[in-house]
């Protein structure tokens, strides 16, 4: 039973995993001169810390290339250019459009982190920290302003970026250096494979970006290396899926082939020794639901032994077995198997102790590596005819 749940858990997994794996992800937005994206997002959780991340494809010709603005109360709160020129926060502004070596018409990566702690703004190109900036003491972001995505604000286009992005977020937290190089040396396609280690700090996301309103010519396209990649992580899911399915039948297909020549061996056993067995003692918590080991064995056996020899003489009758139970407190005693009908209400003997002790000699090492569950109790029962005499 636990073998069939494990396989449907691993299907329901697998097709839970292919329904989240948002395809709009894979997509990038070519923005041509003058257009843009723009929306009032919720900047509460931004105040005193952010990260703006980005990959882009810089192939516009205008001086400036901004494709990421936030301006509230008219002014400039944030802005990142893709040529690197006049990447700025609160008015500070870096001019680091000398320091860029990424030929034209190359994706590449763009991250600026800023705290209000820090009071440092930062700007990566490709995990590459290229330059900062101090920041005055006490400011932090206004809130309720306008974030404009390809575009300045003003009708000059000498700020229209006209290139290509994908993967823009924004995040709650001042990024490290170690964690913005990480992002940008496992590649833009990463997010196929993973999730990002900062999923739980977004706060702007790519996959909300795409859906927002588009002025001018945008244009929506599936990268096509992630798109590949994607394609082969579907296949190694698949492959792996089934390779998990093969190897829980196989285990099944023994299990159950173990357990039917367990019962042809207990069959013939216990049919030569004309014996009758109460397996009931293994419905104690010591027991019920574990694997039945060599140990277990020689504890059975042991606590057998340390009885038997003062059962002789005794009469083994109901009074007497509730009485006894109550008295030893220790539930991995054998009580119940005295219930049987060739013990109970008869005089123990000698004879009687050791013809349990050779039937469990006999049996119990065909149990260890089984788990005893209560299905597998009660077949252990019915094979053995078991007879509840006397409860």
């Amino acid at each position: 039973m636990l073998l069939f749940l494990s396989i449907a858990v691993i299907l329901f997994a697998s097709v839970t995993v292919e329904a989240s794996d948002d395809l709009s992800k894979l997509k990038s937005l070519t923005f041509s001169p003058n257009s843009y994206i723009q929306f009032t997002p919720d900047w509460s959780s931004l105040t005193t810390v952010i990260s703006v991340c980005a990959w882009i494809k810089d192939v516009g010709s205008s001086p400036h290339r901004n494709f990421f603005t936030y301006q509230a109360s008219g002014s400039d709160e944030m802005t990142i250019l893709a040529n690197g020129n006049h990447i700025g926060i609160f008015g500070y502004y870096m001019h680091k459009q000398s320091s860029i070596t990424v030929p034209k018409g190359t994706w590449h990566h763009v991250c600026a982190t800023w705290s209000y702690n820090s009071r440092t703004h930062r700007y990566y190109v490709n995990g590459v920290l290229l330059g900062s900036q101090t920041t005055a003491s006490g400011r932090t972001f206004r809130t309720g302003g306008s974030l404009l995505v390809g575009k300045w604000y003003g009708t000059s286009s000498n700020h229209d970026f006209a290139g290509e992005m994908a993967y823009l977020n924004v995040y709650r937290k001042e990024l490290s250096s170690s964690e913005v190089a990480s992002m940008a040396n496992a590649g833009m396609c990463s997010n196929i494979a993973a999730v990002d280690q900062n999923e739980d700090y977004k706060v702007i996301k790519w996959e909300d970006i795409l859906k927002k309103t588009r002025t001018g010519s945008i244009a929506a396209n599936y990268v096509g290396k992630c798109m590949d990649a994607r394609i082969e992580e579907a296949e190694r899911k698949q492959n792996s899926t089934a390779e998990e399915l093969r190897v829980a039948l196989a285990e099944k297909e023994e299990l159950s082939t173990r357990l039917n020549s367990t019962q042809i061996e207990l069959t013939e056993l216990l049919s030569s020794l004309n014996r009758t067995w109460d397996w009931d003692v293994f419905l104690t918590d010591q027991f019920l639901n574990e694997t039945f080991t060599t140990e277990h064995s020689l504890l059975l056996r042991s606590s057998w032994d340390g009885i038997a020899d003062k059962l002789v003489g005794i009469r083994i009758t109901e009074e007497f077995l509730t009485l006894s139970a109550h008295i030893d407190k220790d539930e991995d005693r054998p009580w119940t198997m005295l219930y049987s009908e060739n013990y109970f209400n008869e005089i123990f003997t000698k004879d009687m102790a050791a013809r349990l002790t050779s039937i469990w000699d006999g049996i119990s090492e065909k149990l260890v590596g089984i788990t005893l569950t209560k299905e597998i109790i009660e077949l252990l029962n019915h094979v053995t005819d078991r007879t509840n005499c006397g409860k």
